[in-house]
């Protein structure tokens, strides 16, 4: 690649500056006036965003617009032109709220630079608002007249409880799956709580919850009905007891009810609807024996006798639901069918009909999914889909999604059976990749009233009374159009069975016909004894922070609940028990958090879902895993989102979320452990002020011509933020079109491995934050795999932060897209990583827009860095704070503990300067500071000035280049210590400069031995060139251990060791990593190079010396390399350095020499030691008379030295001749030793 160094930085970042924005021009009681600025460079720049108003009331204003400066743009017409409108209304922590949508267009090629939006707001008369803390945590980022809608922030009224209190005594439960009457026999009863208990059977009461069997996720998550409140928990539920009136309950009395299940037909008004359940398989009811005998339950009772009168029917209508949930085609979000139709295939469906009017006509609906043979690209494949009875086609679907279809169709009269009845799906669709799942069949038809089982059916006619004559005798008759209250009807028993009933007008009613040895058994009670209801359900609880997970993970959260302040772990069990009936249904999270929110003394601001969660809530597949659920959304365009477990009155989330996304107990443990150690023990170092941004190359995998902005907008988009962030934060830019690609021969060909092992090196070294902006999949950035998640190449072994854990963002498709099954994706295996890799994940769990990512971006940015100050907000409030009800914003997720706060230091330090504020190069600075800290260390980095940067690149086989501004290079990185509130380090300005106008910065951060921290920076640094220097040396290079042992070619280490390059030069070591001046390491034996620059620190206090890790690679048993490095004034050296690599722990006596030998008047031991141990050295003549012993002494591991001056133990000369020598070591009780022969020469 061809780079250009930009002289003019305005005309080269131009870029920057293009953008649609809003800015506040007056905010008031009565009026919000905004002025809306456009200067797009890309088509995604016209694309409409939304921002969050807050009201006073719930309507919406009138919008007044004024647009000006009406422009064409080149771009090409919009797919769609937008408006500027209310797209949203809701209250948001007890503020009305309207979410507007600004467009700068409204024609398909043109745009308007300026727009005036004047919104009228009632003389509502301003008042002080009930604004409490977590008001100002969470709505006041969000809402952008905030000093303004505070003031109409509704006090908050506890919810009235008016739950009636439920009686103790012996709770049992069981559970059905299916809309009938259920019987239990009371020899069940009395074997469960024994027969001599004393007990009343009129006490006992049945209760379910108060949906009554069914799911409330669906309507409350996906068509988002209001309800603002958590409903009563469980409702009490009649029934009939035969033989209770004797006060007894013997073992052939028995009780029987009308139960709902999970699924069935409902009545809405005056039609009839089958609700599918899509969350649960079982419905929990609750039998109760009162402590209190005195207590009586509620029984269903007998109706009134209706006067005779013309009408009777003995025919009624019924309903036949077929559907079978097999497979989710997405795997994703809500749609299940049964089974998948190939191109010009067809299915069979059989339906089991009752008693079928044969001269009635009758009518369903028939209902498939969307789905490809292979994936196209929109997914858009036509399908085309009939149903057929006899040859006869009755309905015929033409769609073209990966969505659900269906249609209603009529049945003419007699083409109904009894019994088996055949339908005939056929896949009619002309394109060979259709290939549909059958999703449902449900049948509406007149039946006739012959009873051979139960059944039930509905009224034909409304507003009328009505005589209904059953076939049959001895039977019972209830109205179960009110769940909540069936009625036995009156009956007449001859031959068959007759009943009046009245059917009030525009109403259904529906009728359950039985008898009682007929009836289904319930042959499974599950004894739970006494219960308590209310253990979350109490006012009298208390926490700022909440923890969901089951039971069996409560143990291993304790530490992190005990670690935070005024946090609860409420287990799911709990949850479900006390705000569902006991159902698994996910809604009762959200009933619970928002009755927390409205009911406990302290109200809670944050929640963590502890545990994974997938798709597949009924673990259709037998495959799921899902501990605590998450909400997906949608059937065709379908996502998983937490936000709809906390947004109580829409869309908006009044809570701050995070999921750890746990799959067992030793997970908890190792996610708490690493979050506790991290917060306690923060490791200090410039890595808390820095901020990484990474961004994907423009060229891949665009290919259309009007694809290229998009290419672009990841670096351009990436410097947006970049102008965000302030001076007293190092910014780290790894852009991929900065990289020189390698073809590695796979499918997509280019990676680029210098840019990923980069990304390593600056991860290694600590960064407090890292930006992804680009392309990805669940398990990758970019299509030149700059990270990866495989079978072959798993890219975390090789993160190793030690604990400089780094907030990562990646608004990158998929990449967080935890609710899959058996994948785990990147974001999940990050955050899962013991003692490493991640504090915490904000990451996408669908694909995201290029717009939708920079706005959301921005926002996120604009919280993190507040008014060049750092945000005093967690990080799950932070997130939440920039939701504003935005379709984009549900797929941003937090992985992590949302009331964890930023790894920032809290104190910033304004006043810093250099003297002097002019340097030349090879002169010594010095950074002067007050602090109110007394004594501590610090580390410091000074920066040359940033450079403006030109980079070409080919789109296909035409010439592209794109801009951005290259952060400045390291000059100097080291560390000090300070005392008496004075921090006065030194530092020296290389000869490698930019001889830039613009200024070098110094970042600094210190570390007081209280324990307090801070920052700071000066940003006002002049470098010039100074004289020609006189040193004409380089630097000494040298290696040593950890602990400090010097290594010698030929020395051993462990494997697995870091070794510590020290290099020392009078004139300071440059570490700019200019194009030949670099530090680097050459592994001789792997032919790899690696650049050091990024990891040398002067020691404490030095301008002259320093090191740089480096851990070898542990490949071979020995390694070879060169390191070169240059000093500040540009002098290179080079030294050469082989080592064995002992693979154990074994103490060894390794390369024992004497030197000289022969000798004359003295000679040297030479040897290793593999760990620290006492040696001694004993003298022998060839016969075996020892004649001389050091006496043993303590020496350390590695190379050491004895000294002998030839004489024996009564201090004379030993005579001409050759000798025998033993050495030994020991340590502990381990012993080895070594002969060897030396010769004395006088």
């Amino acid at each position: 690649m061809k780079r250009i160094s930009l002289i003019l930085f305005f005309a080269a970042f131009q870029m920057l500056k293009s953008q649609s924005s809003y800015e506040v021009i007056s905010s008031s009681e009565n009026e919000l006036i905004l002025k809306i600025t456009t200067n797009p460079l890309s088509k995604n720049d016209l694309k409409p965003y939304k921002i969050l108003i807050g009201l006073p009331n719930s309507n919406l204003p009138e919008i007044e617009i004024k647009r000006s400066a009406k422009l064409n743009h080149s771009f090409g017409p919009l797919r769609k032109s937008s408006k500027i409108i209310w797209t949203h209304s809701q209250i948001v922590n007890d503020l009305y709220t309207g979410t507007l949508q600004i467009s700068p267009t409204d024609e398909p090629n043109i745009y308007y630079e300026t727009i005036l939006i004047k919104i009228p707001l009632g003389n509502s008369l301003a008042k002080k608002g009930d604004s409490k803390e977590i008001h100002k945590l969470l709505l006041a980022p969000k809402i952008i007249n905030w000093e303004i809608a505070k003031k109409w922030i509704k006090s908050k009224s506890k919810h009235k409880l008016n739950e009636p209190s439920l009686p103790d005594g012996q709770w049992i439960n069981f559970t059905i799956n299916q809309d009938n009457i259920y019987r239990i026999d009371g020899r069940l009863i009395n074997s469960l709580v024994g027969s001599t208990s004393n007990f009343d059977p009129r006490s006992i009461m049945l209760f379910t919850s108060s949906s009554y069997g069914r799911d409330k996720t669906y309507d409350l998550s996906q068509k988002l009905i209001n309800e603002n409140q958590a409903p009563l928990n469980l409702i009490e539920i009649p029934i009939t007891i035969y033989g209770e009136s004797d006060g007894n309950l013997s073992d052939n009395d028995f009780i029987f009810f009308y139960g709902k299940g999970p699924s069935g037909y409902d009545i809405k008004l005056n039609s009839v609807e089958w609700h599918q359940n899509l969350y649960f398989n079982e419905s929990k009811y609750w039998l109760i024996i009162p402590s209190d005998p005195s207590l009586r339950g509620k029984r269903v009772n007998t109706g009134n006798i209706v006067n005779d009168g013309p009408l009777e029917a003995d025919f009624g209508l019924t309903f036949k639901h077929h559907e079978i949930d097999i497979i989710n085609p997405q795997e994703s979000g809500l749609a299940w069918g049964s089974q998948s139709i190939k191109y010009s295939a067809s299915l069979i469906q059989e339906v089991n009909l009752s008693h079928p009017f044969t001269s009635a006509s009758a009518s369903g609906i028939f209902g498939m999914i969307g789905n490809e043979t292979v994936q196209t690209r929109y997914k858009n494949t036509n399908h085309i889909a009939s149903l057929y009875k006899d040859s006869r086609q009755l309905s015929k679907l033409i769609w073209s999604n990966i969505g659900p279809s269906s249609k209603r169709f009529n049945i003419e009269a007699g083409l109904l059976n009894k019994g088996l009845n055949e339908f005939k799906i056929i896949n009619e669709a002309e394109s060979s990749n259709s290939e549909p799942v059958f999703d449902f069949l449900d049948i509406s038809y007149q039946r006739k009233l012959i009873y051979d089982e139960p059944f039930e059916f509905y009224s034909s006619i409304q507003s009328s009374d009505i005589t209904y004559i059953i076939d049959g005798k001895n039977l019972i008759v209830w109205n179960i159009s009110n769940e909540a209250n069936p009625v036995n009807r009156p009956i007449i028993s001859l031959e068959k069975t007759y009943f009046r009933v009245s059917i009030p007008p525009d109403t259904l009613q529906r009728f359950f016909i039985f008898k009682t040895e007929d009836i289904i058994k319930i042959d499974e009670l599950n004894l739970i004894g006494d219960k308590k209801w209310d253990i979350l359900r109490s006012k009298n609880n208390q926490a700022k922070h909440i923890i969901i997970g089951p039971e069996d993970f409560r143990s291993a959260s304790n530490a992190l609940v005990n670690h935070r302040t005024e946090t609860v772990y409420a287990s799911l069990e709990n949850i479900y028990d006390e705000f569902s009936g006991g159902n698994n249904d996910p809604i009762a999270i959200r009933y619970f958090l928002n009755w927390a929110l409205n009911n406990w003394n302290t109200p809670p601001s944050t929640v963590l879902f502890m545990g994974d969660a997938d798709y597949d809530y009924r673990n259709i597949t037998g495959q799921s895993k899902m501990i605590i659920p998450t909400i997906q959304v949608g059937k065709l365009n379908t996502h998983a989102t937490d936000d709809r477990l906390v947004a109580f009155n829409g869309t908006i989330p009044e809570m701050a979320s995070g999921r750890f996304p746990a799959r067992s107990i030793v997970e908890v443990k190792n996610f708490c452990d690493k979050i506790i150690e991290f917060e306690n023990n923060m490791a200090g170092g410039l890595w808390r002020q820095k901020v990484t941004l990474v961004a994907d190359d423009p060229s891949r995998p665009e290919k259309e011509s009007f694809e290229l902005s998009i290419g672009k907008s990841h670096t351009s988009n990436s410097e947006q933020l970049s102008n965000l962030i302030p001076d007293f934060m190092e910014i780290k830019k790894l852009y991929l079109v900065d990289f020189e690609g390698v073809n590695d021969g796979s499918l997509f060909g280019i990676t680029k491995p210098s840019a990923t092992q980069q990304l390593f090196d600056i991860i290694n070294s600590g960064t407090s934050i890292i930006n992804y902006i680009g392309h990805g999949n669940s398990t990758q950035w970019a299509q030149e795999k700059l990270l990866l998640l495989s079978d072959e190449r798993n890219d975390i072994e090789s993160i190793k932060t030690k604990m400089k854990l780094p907030l990562w963002i990646a608004g990158t498709c998929n990449w967080g897209h935890f609710d899959n099954i058996n994948k785990e994706s990147f974001a999940e295996e990050l955050i899962r990583t013991p003692m490493d890799a991640a504090s915490a994940i904000i990451s996408t769990s669908r694909g995201i827009s290029v717009t939708g990512n920079i706005q959301f971006l921005n926002g996120l940015f604009k919280e993190i860095f507040q008014k060049n100050n750092f945000t005093s907000k967690t990080i799950g409030s932070i997130l939440q704070s920039v939701k504003t009800g935005g379709a984009d914003g549900e797929l941003f997720h937090l992985f992590g503990d949302p009331a964890m706060m930023l790894p920032f230091p809290k104190n910033i330090i304004l006043d810093a300067y250099v003297d002097p504020d002019t340097l030349s190069t090879l002169e010594i600075g010095t950074l002067y500071s007050n602090t109110d800290i007394q004594n501590g260390s610090g580390s410091f980095i000074l920066n040359d000035a940033n450079k403006a940067e030109t980079v070409n690149f080919y789109f296909g086989s035409q010439q592209e280049s794109i801009s951005f501004l290259r952060s400045g290079t390291n000059l100097f990185r080291g560390s000090f210590t300070f005392s008496n509130k004075s921090i006065q380090p030194k530092f020296r300005i290389p000869k490698d400069i930019s001889y830039s106008k613009d200024f070098a910065k110094i970042r600094f951060s210190i570390l007081g031995e209280d324990g307090q921290d801070a920052i700071g920076a000066v940003s006002n640094i002049i470098l010039t060139p100074g004289p020609p220097s006189t040193d004409i040396e380089g630097p000494i290079i040298t290696i040593e251990t950890e602990s400090g042992r010097l290594l010698r070619s030929g020395d051993h280490i462990k494997k697995d060791d870091q070794v510590k390059i020290r290099i020392s030069d009078p004139s300071g070591i440059n570490i700019t990593g200019e194009k030949g001046h670099e530090i680097k390491i050459f592994d001789e034996l792997q032919n790899k190079e690696q650049n050091l620059n990024d990891k040398f620190i002067y020691d404490v206090n030095s301008l002259t010396t320093g090191t740089c890790n480096y851990t070898p690679e542990s490949y071979f048993n020995e390694i070879s390399f060169k390191i070169k490095a240059w000093d500040n004034a540009n002098n290179p050296n080079e030294i050469q350095m082989a080592l064995t690599m002992m693979g154990s722990d074994k103490f060894e006596l390794k390369n024992v020499l004497n030197f000289p030998n022969p000798f004359y008047d003295k000679t040297q031991f030479t040897f290793e030691l593999t760990l620290d141990g006492e040696v001694e050295i004993n003298i022998y003549t060839l016969g075996g008379l020892k004649i001389k012993s050091i006496q043993s002494s303590f020496f350390n591991e590695g190379f050491n030295i004895i000294d002998w001056d030839g004489k024996d133990d009564y201090g004379q000369l030993l005579s001409n001749g050759v000798y025998l020598y033993q050495m030994k070591a020991q340590n502990n009780l381990i012993k080895v030793n070594h002969i060897g022969r030396l010769a004395i020469v006088r």
